[in-house]
Formats: C-alpha cells, structure tokens, sequence
C-alpha cells in the first residue's frame, strides 16, 4: 500500500513538472534563488538512489521519479545515469555473492514467480517471455524484466541485478550498454515533455 502511494504521489509530481511548471522543479528553483551549489546537491541525491536502487524490494524507483519531478532535467538526466550504476552494484554483489543464501531465496522466488506467471495479463506475458528468451537471449530477457510491470515481486531493480550477476549470463560491459536505453524510457519521454514547451 504504502508503495502504492508512493508510486502515485511521484506520478502526479512529474506531471506537474511536464505540463503545470516551467520544468525547472521546485527543488532546483529554491537552489537557484538560494544560490546554493545544485549540482553537488542532484550528484549527491542521484548517488544516495544509485545505492537504494541495488537493495532489492526498496521502493527506489519511485524514489528516482521524485527526484526527477524535484530537480527538473538535471534531475532527470542524473537518475538516468545513476540507475545502470545502481544495477551494476547490485549486479556485481549478486556475482560475487551467488552461493549467498539470500542471493539464493530470491532465485527461487523468481522461478516461482515465473511459474505462476499464468494469466493473459502483460506482467505474466511480458515475465514469461523473459524467462523463455533468458537462457538463449540474455540481454533482450533484462531489457523486458527492468520494464516489467510489478517487477518489484521479484525484487525490482535491485532484485533483477543481484540475479543477472548470480546467473552469471551477462559480461558487466554489456550489461549496463543494455541498461542505458532500457532505463532511459521515461526519463526520454520527460526530457520530450519539458522541452517542448516555452519555458516561462
């Protein structure tokens, strides 16, 4: 529930930003006025998501949202950047931590997750056509899953890194030249969206 409201509240944010602002973001507006350092402010913020991002179940997606609707394109563009480096932690603690029992359950959890993946519903479909492609197309299987609708079933972000680098499919490199457009949709249709308007 909690992050189903979560959820919710950063959707109306960006909204705000888009269509109801001059697409600055209130945070980076006060910084401005209050001639404060906002670079180091957003690297700062960016760098504090990149690391929730990789613990897996923590709502850090939605976390990336605000920040993004708070701090307008820099905003954007950092959590763009800073979510392949999120999933590269998170990837290179399921690498080095496969035998790890926790590292384990959530394999598990994900075969169990896939094998109730039963409904004609997009989430199923898209899980299970991840699966299937997972052992013979690797890459194209993780650039569904991160777009996956209710991925944070089986962990979110965090979740699906720590069992990229357990499966032990994925060369680091490609990995995150995969993440970059795969992570980029929303932050590219924001971008569109404050950009294609006068800013006031």
């Amino acid at each position: 529930m909690i992050r189903r409201i979560l959820a919710w509240v950063a959707i109306a944010a960006m909204i705000w930003l888009v269509f109801f602002t001059d697409g600055q973001g209130l945070v980076m507006r006060w910084l401005e006025a209050q001639d404060q350092p906002h670079v180091w402010i957003v690297l700062g913020t960016a760098l504090v998501y990149a690391i929730a991002l990789s613990v897996p179940f923590l709502p850090a997606v939605e976390l990336g949202w605000l920040i993004m609707a708070a701090f307008g394109p820099r905003g954007i563009l950092a959590i763009w950047a800073a979510t392949p480096l999120g999933l590269l932690l998170a990837f290179s603690i399921g690498y080095w931590l496969r035998e790890w029992p926790q590292v384990q359950r959530l394999q598990r959890r994900f075969e169990d997750r896939v094998a109730a993946a039963t409904s004609d519903r997009p989430g199923d479909r898209m899980l299970r056509f991840a699966s299937e492609k997972l052992a013979s197309h690797p890459y194209i299987a993780l650039a569904v899953l991160v777009n996956m609708p209710g991925n944070w079933l089986i962990g979110g972000g965090g979740g699906i890194g720590l069992l990229a680098g357990a499966s032990g499919l994925y060369h680091p490199l490609k990995f995150v030249l995969v993440l970059i457009p795969a992570t980029g949709v929303v932050a590219v249709l924001m971008l569109i969206g404050v950009y294609s308007k006068p800013v006031g």
